[in-house]
């Protein structure tokens, strides 16, 4: 009996689809300086689901924007990052391509259909995590954690704005 993903990706669409509108009405809450310790709590625990599950189904590039999207959270929620504009327009471009690529899989994409996360918005998240701001200083990153299974860039998010 053959193993099909489809259905288990089918089902990691639907969870998606509970997770995305929490992250993005959570970033909208940050935005206005209305979020509490529970809802960043609550942000950073979704992004944790949307990359443990991503990547038991080897999604990768959602792997690696969930994954750099929760170390921006998670300096949220230590407290040793508060939310400016820059963070909260980094969340927000995060939540906008996570959004994208599971739209992706629920028109019919498998995980080799989609295109690569952005480096650039990756990179940025993470530097945002470690304080480090503005990121086009930085040097250029790859996502983590999965190098390995990279894919050729075919989409691209719009570029950041400071």
């Amino acid at each position: 009996m053959a193993l099909d993903i489809r259905r288990f990706i089918q089902r990691f669409v639907e969870e998606a689809a509970d997770h995305l509108p929490r992250l993005r009405e959570g970033v909208s809450a940050l935005e206005q300086g209305h979020a509490d310790r529970e809802q960043i709590n609550e942000l950073f625990r979704a992004a944790h689901t949307l990359k443990g599950s991503s990547r038991m189904l080897k999604l990768v590039p959602i792997t690696a924007l969930a994954h750099s999207t929760e170390e921006l959270l998670s300096a949220l929620r230590d407290g040793t990052l508060t939310a400016t504009p820059t963070v909260t327009s980094l969340l927000s471009q995060a939540v906008d391509g996570l959004s994208d690529l599971v739209s992706r899989l629920a028109e019919g994409a498998t995980g080799d259909d989609l295109p690569a996360a952005d480096e650039v918005l990756c990179s940025a998240l993470e530097a945002a995590a470690l304080g480090q701001l503005p990121p086009p200083l930085l040097p250029l990153r790859r996502c983590r954690p999965l190098l390995q299974y990279h894919h050729p860039p075919q989409h691209r998010l719009p570029p950041l704005r400071w």
